[in-house]
């Protein structure tokens, strides 16, 4: 193996430390904060034309309302987040890089009451928070740099 790449490497890893605003721990992360905003900007459009959006502005304005305050307290108060119900009838709920929340119209009518909802909006608020995408790219990246030896 040549030398420069284990230095190469190392140095990498180095200068890619931040502190997760989760945990408050130090993890190596090669997406920065930008990289994961234009991420879920490009992302969204492909999500909302993939399933459609629910038609309903109250169900809409709900999520919206109860979303925005849960992340105005969140770890990442600083983002700007977008919540969306979906039109599918699937139970799910899902995030995507930068601040990007989906209800599946299924998992809106399987709840119970408010307090369900609020279980799992914080959930997915908790996976944009601790950075879960930009983590999974980065552990991609490191992968293939690994691959790549002599």
């Amino acid at each position: 193996m040549k030398p420069t790449l284990p230095l190469a490497t190392a140095l990498l890893l180095a200068s890619a430390c931040s502190t997760n605003p989760v945990t408050g721990k130090k993890e190596v992360m090669l997406v920065s904060k930008g990289q994961e905003l234009a991420m879920g900007q490009q992302s969204d459009p492909a999500v909302t034309a993939q399933f459609g959006l629910y038609p309903d502005q109250k169900l809409q304005n709900f999520i919206n309302e109860k979303g925005k305050a849960m992340g105005a307290i969140s770890h990442r108060s600083d983002l700007t987040y977008q919540f969306r119900v979906v039109d599918s009838p699937v139970i799910n709920a899902f995030a995507i890089p930068g601040g990007y929340v989906y209800f599946t119209r299924g998992i809106m009518a399987h709840f119970n009451n408010e307090a369900q909802f609020a279980g799992v909006l914080g959930h997915e608020i908790g996976h944009v928070t601790a950075r879960h995408s930009a983590k999974q790219q980065t552990n991609a990246i490191i992968g293939q740099v690994g691959l790549m030896g002599p």
